[in-house]
């Protein structure tokens, strides 16, 4: 009997050391991102940029609708000159709250880039990368592999908002390394 008591005590002590530890791999909210982007159909896209532009837009915005066809170009011309270095992601508007009015605008563009799906946002944290100024749209960011911010389309003020400014800083980055120039 003293036997089986002191086997019990002991099974007890060692039982919780020899449990199995699972260890979750949690995701930054940066490989959230770029793991986890989408074409119009779906289909995930391998996001592996040195340089990354967020988008942000909406269907409802009429400079949006506006800017869509210039937008496409310089996409193109980026994609031309610098190929897997730069990519663009859709990641719409703080006032959204569903995926179909980010399809919506992919739709309305016919936009030729991905977009980030609307579940997967909040994980992302796309929208609080904006900081707490108001954004206005049609906007970007400028975000380097790594995930760190390098240009915004806002400043502090509606007076400080340029558009392109990041497309501008991506452009002088890109041209001061031309080892990324596809040949």
């Amino acid at each position: 009997m003293k036997r089986l008591l002191i086997v019990c005590v002991l099974f007890l002590f060692l039982l919780p050391s020899c449990t199995t530890v699972s260890v979750q791999n949690e995701q930054t909210p940066f490989e959230v991102l770029t793991d986890s982007v989408v074409d119009r159909n779906g289909a995930k896209i391998d996001i592996n940029a040195q340089y990354i532009l967020l988008y942000y837009a909406a269907e409802w915005c009429p400079y949006c609708v506006e800017y869509a066809q210039q937008l496409k170009q310089t996409y193109s011309q980026l994609k031309q000159l610098y190929g897997s270095s730069v990519e663009f992601i859709f990641v719409g508007h703080i006032k959204d709250t569903s995926n179909d009015q980010l399809l919506a605008f992919m739709d309305q563009g016919s936009y030729p880039f991905g977009y980030l799906p609307f579940d997967k946002r909040a994980q992302s944290g796309v929208m609080e990368l904006l900081g707490e100024n108001r954004f206005y749209i049609p906007g970007f960011l400028l975000l380097d592999a790594q995930g760190n911010i390098l240009a915004s389309s806002n400043g502090e003020s509606k007076d400080d908002y340029v558009r392109d400014r990041p497309l501008y800083h991506l452009q002088s980055l890109l041209m001061q390394d031309c080892a990324s120039c596809q040949k």
